[in-house]
């Protein structure tokens, strides 16, 4: 396109140019022979000397090829990542060191093959003395003059040559297996390895470090035997420093502790309460005692060699010999476990300590090593402490109880100046969180309407609490609901505002048949729910009324004077029945209360007949019946209590879960989906529901049931008033004992006075 210049550049101010033909777009990168390349790239022999030895005269590549024989790929792909390994060394003149007129040093010269690069490295030596490393660095390296308009290329490079790189020499003695593979494949003979020169200067420092003495000569004492067979074993006394004979002087409670493995000794003090002395309890730090001690130890005289037998003039030539012997060393000056028992004493640089005591560990070291057997302690020796009684903490006494808050919180104000909240029992509130046993009782009172009244006591494992509900009755006079807040109950005939804190009611006290004191009001306990009376039967250790082997024998010592006339007598009271197509002879709770009750009086308890007719039922447990329309109603009040309203997302949720649109899921799953989906609904109503839902033979719910029973606009329910979902729909449901069927002949079997009876006739 072409516009005029005195023109804008606007639309029908531009001009077609009629001899152009081709309208490509431009751009600056091209691929050729697989390579991506510019464009504009001049090619090699136009405007100078061809560079390629190959039919492509795109790239360069090294001359050392023959015609039509070299790599079509340019250098820096073919010869990525490789580099060839040559070794020498150079000579380095010291002109102002004696008797050294130069130093050898080894490099190592590296030749990238992709750009022609070179570089020279010295191998690092510990104290050297000398810098070292990279000598060259990576670059492309001339050659000397008068050829420096050249670079040093792979053909300068070979074993036993020798190459100038810069203002140095390098003679080549070596290189590695690559290097030798790829020179022959370009047809260069490589001769084998050289021999490199000897260096004068570590020759020299050779022979100097061989005339002069070693700093640690070549013998030394073993100790890791002995350290790897008595690591932590120490050698425990009791010991005493009578410094009474000074002014202010005291007995002095010593820990003398004797370490096996390098046989050195610390001393600790056991220091009083209160006893004014201003120490951190160390009489003497880790290290070898001696047993003399008049002045410091002359220097060497403590090393463990000795240099013996000087042959030869001064440090030159000469030879040195180690004492591997110890020959007149003595080392007796210290004191070893040999010199410790009970009664010795021991020089603590002048401070007589007397042994009076060890421990175990130490009795039976010194038994086993030297036979010894009397291990008596000396007595008589300790401080007198009088002036530091009256300093030592004493207990703590209480103030008494003034009636505020409760006894936890008393006790935190007044042992500490900061007030802490009482801590609780992690591992039981863990253990037993959300568990509690639920009790019916009735009160007992001497006002006849009070006696009609029925509660729930529920006991909370996890952290021993009660609450009294009242269940209402109508048209009874009493409004119901909670009677005792949730709290701990002291048990009664206590004094409340006693410092000490009173004994509370704990879980073996509520038990069928019980009658407890709560608050000045006096209850019977006359039922439980099935969920605490099978916890007691687990936990039979905790509640012996709950268990079955004290139960079975007290009923056999009671039964066995008159086994068989008792079981005849009673006879009439057992009725045969089939139960699973088979015949068993049963007796009904009522009738077994009253053989038990006349057969043991007072020793036997509700609970423990209880706990029979439970073990050895002849019926299997069915869960109480619940209202469907009760529970309907119930959670359709939660729900649009709550403006629930994802029914739709539910169901998209279901079939993610279930693509295959099953009809029927367990109860696990139905659980899992209210939990995801956020539905709602408590725990204990969602079981309800679980309950009165269709479900088949296998005890899979309907699906079809549960999305119905979550849609209150399918099916409308009846509208209830506001109520309280675990007392009124989740009510408590007490235990039916009342004609409850029991299995006569396992019972017997399980008293099993029989075999006893004709073990003792024969």
């Amino acid at each position: 396109m072409l516009r005029c210049s005195g023109l804008p550049f606007l639309p029908g101010n531009t001009f077609q140019d009629i001899g152009r033909s081709k309208f490509h777009k431009s751009h600056h990168f091209d691929q050729r022979n697989q390579v991506c390349i510019l464009v504009d790239a001049k090619r090699p022999g136009i405007g100078g000397k061809p560079l390629l030895a190959t039919d492509s005269p795109e790239y360069t590549l090294p001359s050392l090829y023959p015609p039509s024989y070299g790599p079509s790929r340019p250098g820096w792909l073919e010869y990525d990542r490789q580099v060839l390994c040559f070794y020498g060394y150079f000579q380095e003149s010291l002109g102002n060191v004696d008797r050294i007129p130069y130093q050898i040093r080894n490099v190592r010269i590296l030749y990238y093959l992709e750009d022609d690069t070179m570089q020279v490295s010295e191998p690092r030596t510990l104290n050297s003395g000398i810098p070292q490393g990279c000598l060259v660095t990576r670059q492309r390296i001339p050659r000397p003059p008068p050829y420096d308009s050249e670079f040093t290329s792979l053909l300068d490079l070979n074993i036993n040559h020798t190459v100038q790189l810069f203002d140095r020499v390098y003679t080549i003695t070596g290189c590695d297996d690559f290097s030798r593979r790829f020179l022959n494949r370009l047809g260069v003979a490589v001769p084998g390895a050289v021999e490199q020169p000897r260096d004068p200067a570590t020759e020299l420092r050779q022979q100097q470090d061989s005339a002069k003495m070693a700093r640690r000569p070549a013998y030394k004492i073993d100790t890791l035997g002995k350290f790897l067979q008595y690591d932590r074993k120490v050698l425990r006394f009791k010991g005493v420093w009578d410094d009474r004979g000074s002014v202010f002087g005291d007995v002095h409670e010593l820990e003398v502790l004797y370490h096996l493995s390098d046989d050195t000794f610390e001393i600790k003090e056991k220091l009083p309460v209160n006893s004014g002395r201003d120490s951190n309890g160390m009489f003497l730090r880790r290290g070898r005692l001696p047993k003399t001690f008049d002045h410091l130890p002359a220097m060497g005289a403590s090393t463990p060699v000795t240099v013996l037998n000087v042959v030869g003039g001064g440090l030159k030539g000469g030879r040195y010999l180690n004492d591997s012997v110890g020959i007149g060393k003595a080392d007796g000056n210290y004191y070893r476990d040999a010199d410790l028992r009970i009664g010795a004493r021991l020089n603590v640089y002048g401070r007589m300590v007397l042994l009076t005591g060890c421990d175990q560990f130490t009795e039976s070291y010194y038994r086993e090593s030297y036979g010894l057997e009397d291990f008596t302690p000396l007595y008589g020796y300790s401080a007198p402490r009088e002036q530091f009684v009256a300093g030592r903490r004493t207990e703590r006494e209480l103030p008494p109880f003034n009636g505020w808050g409760t006894h936890e919180d008393s006790e935190g104000n007044c042992l500490t100046l900061e007030p802490k909240p009482p801590k609780i029992n992690f591992r039981k509130f863990v253990a037993y969180d959300r568990c509690s046993l639920r009790f019916g009782a009735r009160m007992v009172s001497k006002i006849q309407e009070n006696n009609d009244r029925f509660f729930v006591i529920s006991y909370y494992l996890s952290d021993d609490t009660i609450s009294v509900y009242e269940i209402p009755i109508r048209n009874s006079g009493f409004l119901g609901g909670e009677f005792i807040k949730r709290r701990k109950l002291a048990l009664p005939q206590q004094d409340p505002y006693a410092a000490e804190r009173p004994a509370c009611y704990g879980p073996q006290h509520f038990y069928l048949g019980a009658t407890v004191r709560l608050q000045d009001h006096q209850f019977h306990i006359t039922n439980a729910d099935i969920y605490a009376l099978r916890f007691m039967e687990q936990h039979c250790e905790e509640f012996p009324l709950s268990n079955l082997g004290k139960i079975v024998s007290k009923l056999r010592d009671a039964m066995q004077p008159q086994y068989k006339e008792y079981v005849a007598k009673h006879m009439a009271k057992i009725a045969q029945v089939k139960i699973d197509g088979r015949t068993v002879s049963t007796i009904t709770y009522e009738a077994l209360r009253e053989i038990l009750i006349e057969l043991l009086g007072e020793r036997i308890v509700d609970q423990e007949i209880v706990t029979l007719c439970r073990l050895f039922s002849a019926e299997s447990e069915q869960p109480e019946p619940c209202d469907r329309e009760l529970v309907r109603s119930a959670v359709h009040a939660e729900l649009n209590r709550a403006l629930w309203s994802d029914l739709e997302r539910t169901k998209e949720h279901i079939y993610h879960l279930e693509p295959t649109g099953a009809e029927w899921l367990t109860p696990q799953r139905i659980r899992t989906i209210v939990k995801a989906c956020k539905i709602p609904l408590d725990c204990a109503l969602v079981d309800k529901m679980l309950q009165v839902l269709n479900k088949n033979g296998e005890g899979n719910i309907s699906m079809e049931d549960f999305l119905t029973m979550l849609n209150p606009a399918a099916v409308p329910s009846k509208p209830i008033q506001p109520l309280n979902i675990k007392h009124d729909v989740c009510h408590f449901t007490p235990y039916r004992v009342t004609g409850k069927l029991v299995n006569w002949d396992e019972l017997l079997a399980h008293i099993d006075l029989e075999r006893t009876l004709t073990n003792q006739t024969s």
